[in-house]
C-alpha cells in the first residue's frame, strides 16, 4: 500500500488496540493485530482512508468494475462506521491498514454492516484478515446475550462472498434483493466455527490498552 506520513494533516486518531492474531500458513507467519475505532474520534482518519487504499496498483488483474464495486463497499463500511451505535474494528499488519469491519452489536442479535479488506503489497492479499475480523466479531458475539448475528451477502461483487460466509458458519435465509442474500448464524453455528478458527488463527486479547495515536503509529498518508 503506498502509504507514508505528511505533516499537513494530523487527525485525533485515538484507536484502542484491543487483539493481536497469529496464523501461519504453509510455514508463512502473519501477525495482526486489531484496533477498535471510536465514530467521533476517528472520523477524519475514516473518511480519507478510501481514498488512499489504490487497488488498481495494488492488485492489478482487477476488473474496472470489480475495482469500482470493492470501492463502493470499503465506502459503505465508512458511511457505516461513522454511525454512533457501530461498533469498529480495524485489522493491521506490519502497520498498515489492511481490514475494516462494522457492525450493529444489539441485544437479541447482531448486524454485520461490512467487512472489507485489501492488500499491503503488490498482488499479495494479507492472509485471513476477513477471516480475523470475523473471529474477533465472533468472540465479542459469544460474550453478549444475542442469539444470532445476519448480514447481506452481496452478489454482484468483486469476489463471492456468500460462499466465504457458508464456511464460516452462516446459512441463506432468501434473497433480501435481486443482489443480496440475507443470512445468518446462531449461536451454535459461531460457537463450532469459533472452535474450528481457534485452530487456525491464535488471538491473545489486549486488556485495558491505552488509546494510540495510530497515525503516529502507522506507516500511512492521510
Amino acid at each position: 500500500m503506498q502509504i507514508q506520513r505528511q505533516n499537513t494533516f494530523s487527525p485525533n486518531f485515538r484507536a484502542i488496540h484491543i487483539a493481536n492474531s497469529k496464523n501461519v500458513i504453509k510455514n508463512v507467519e502473519t501477525n495482526i493485530k486489531i484496533y477498535e475505532l471510536n465514530a467521533k474520534d476517528d472520523k477524519p482518519f475514516l473518511i480519507r482512508l478510501p481514498g488512499k487504499i489504490n487497488m488498481q496498483n495494488l492488485m492489478p488483474d482487477m476488473t474496472q468494475y470489480a475495482y469500482e464495486r470493492w470501492h463502493e463497499m470499503l465506502r459503505f463500511a465508512v458511511d457505516s462506521s461513522l454511525e454512533n451505535d457501530r461498533k469498529t474494528l480495524l485489522a493491521t499488519v506490519d502497520n498498515k491498514p489492511c481490514g475494516l469491519a462494522v457492525f450493529l452489536p444489539g441485544k437479541n442479535k447482531f448486524h454485520l454492516d461490512c467487512i472489507c479488506t485489501w492488500p499491503v503489497e503488490f498482488g499479495r492479499k494479507v492472509t485471513l484478515a476477513g477471516t480475523t475480523l470475523f473471529k474477533h466479531m465472533f468472540e465479542i458475539f459469544q460474550n453478549s446475550k444475542a442469539e444470532k448475528i445476519k448480514l447481506e451477502a452481496i452478489t454482484n461483487g468483486p469476489f463471492d462472498v456468500a460462499s466465504k460466509y457458508k464456511k464460516l458458519g452462516f446459512m441463506e435465509l432468501g434473497w433480501e434483493n435481486d443482489h443480496e442474500i440475507l443470512m445468518e448464524a446462531n449461536r451454535p453455528r459461531v460457537q463450532n466455527t469459533l472452535k474450528r478458527l481457534d485452530n487456525l488463527i491464535f488471538t491473545e486479547e489486549i486488556a485495558n490498552s491505552p488509546k494510540e495515536n495510530l497515525c503516529e503509529t502507522f506507516d500511512i498518508t492521510l
